[in-house]
């Protein structure tokens, strides 16, 4: 069977968007209609699959293009200075918002810590201070908000909700295994990934004179630098969707065509995307964890800990967007998979947490994948945001 496992999986990629409009599916994200396809034919369910290295590395490359994109959106126009006396910038309310979550993580996971639900206060602040950037960038572009001042700042706290994390995440990992010159080495890939953009600058105009249909240069610079920047950050013991994220923004500090990112988006979403939302439903096995009783509890404790780190947005964007939009910015934001996975490994690696701990806290987190999007779809829609800005 394991042997049919990327066919089986290929063809759920191909069915699932067929399904969901047959059944005029509109709530649902496509990319968490993939992880429920994904529990349904996995171990959890069918078990119509058998991950295998190819499997595995495909998915791999799914959550490396969907980081890689995550930084190609992002409009650095936002990071300008504005005049004295002008209203906050998305970047200035992103950064607000994210160091809100950041203090409201301490604070639970300090309490998840002295009532003995989770014995690490550092992992549990990494873990409850994260945001699905990947999710969140799929449902911006589904609903058109990225072009907009609203979907920008959203963009942009997820941004910070990934990315930060992913650095402290490096960090605690070098350092709990005593490989400090791991985490002396960090800022190499930053330095590699300004070396790139300074090189490849000119060379990206001279490409456009000479690029054709049959050579896609444009294309094969981009898979150059994510496969450049994500081997330094592995050769330095950092996360591979680190060196990804920093790709994407090199890819978008170059100013490509738009039908670049376009094609960039069309073999990521079409590809590579689905395969990996696929398989971490088919890896979460629900009949192993119905048999631990505390780490069932984790489920919800969870769930609830992701959603109230995240509802102190609010406060901060409120005045700017309104009750509603605000409100909505916090149920999003408080989506949250991406990195869980990479982190929960960590913790298991390090002994910190048991492999009970770690399937319930991936289906928290799932949970908010499915729950927090459907909210914001059934809260907003595009035209209400529209009129805000």
């Amino acid at each position: 069977m394991s042997k049919f496992s990327v066919l089986i999986t290929l063809f759920a990629a191909l069915a699932t968007p067929l399904i969901m409009a047959r059944f005029r599916i509109t709530r649902i994200p496509g990319t968490v209609a993939e992880i429920i396809m994904g529990i349904i034919i996995g171990k959890t369910g069918l078990n119509l699959i058998q991950p295998n290295s190819t499997l595995t590395y495909l998915a791999n490359l799914g959550v490396i293009m969907l980081i890689f994109l995550g930084g190609m959106e992002i409009d650095f126009s936002l990071f300008e200075k504005k005049p004295k006396g002008a209203e906050k910038s998305p970047l200035g309310l992103a950064f607000g918002s994210f160091m809100s979550v950041l203090i409201m993580s301490v604070v639970l996971s300090v309490a998840l810590y002295y009532t003995g639900l989770f014995n690490n206060i550092i992992l549990a602040t990494i873990l409850v201070s994260t945001i699905a950037l990947g999710v969140i960038i799929s449902l911006l572009t589904e609903v058109g908000l990225l072009d907009n001042e609203y979907g920008q700042t959203l963009l942009l706290i997820s941004a910070m909700g990934e990315f930060i994390p992913l650095v402290a995440l490096t960090i605690y990992s070098a350092v709990q295994q005593k490989n400090y010159f791991s985490a002396l080495l960090l800022p190499t890939i930053f330095l590699a990934a300004i070396f790139l953009l300074r090189r490849f600058k000119r060379v990206y105009v001279f490409f456009d004179k000479i690029d054709k249909a049959t050579t896609q240069l444009d294309i094969r610079l981009a898979f150059f630098l994510i496969f450049t920047l994500v081997t330094v950050a592995e050769q330095i013991g950092a996360e591979s969707i680190l060196g990804a994220f920093l790709a994407g923004v090199v890819m978008k500090l170059l100013n490509p065509k738009k039908d670049t990112q376009e094609k960039l988006s069309s073999m990521a979403y079409g590809f590579f995307v689905p395969i990996f939302f696929i398989v971490t439903g088919v890896n979460l096995n629900l009949r192993t964890l119905l048999h631990d009783k505390g780490a069932l509890i984790l489920i919800p404790v969870f769930f609830v800990a992701f959603i109230l780190a995240k509802s102190i947005i609010h406060l901060i964007l409120r005045r700017k967007f309104g009750n509603k939009l605000a409100f909505g910015a916090s149920i999003l934001m408080s989506t949250t998979i991406t990195l869980v996975l990479p982190i929960l490994q960590v913790g298991q690696n390090l002994k910190i947490i048991t492999e009970a701990q770690n399937g319930a806290i991936t289906l928290a987190a799932i949970i908010t994948c499915i729950v927090c999007p459907i909210l914001f779809n059934k809260m907003l829609s595009s035209e209400s945001v529209a009129q805000k800005n």
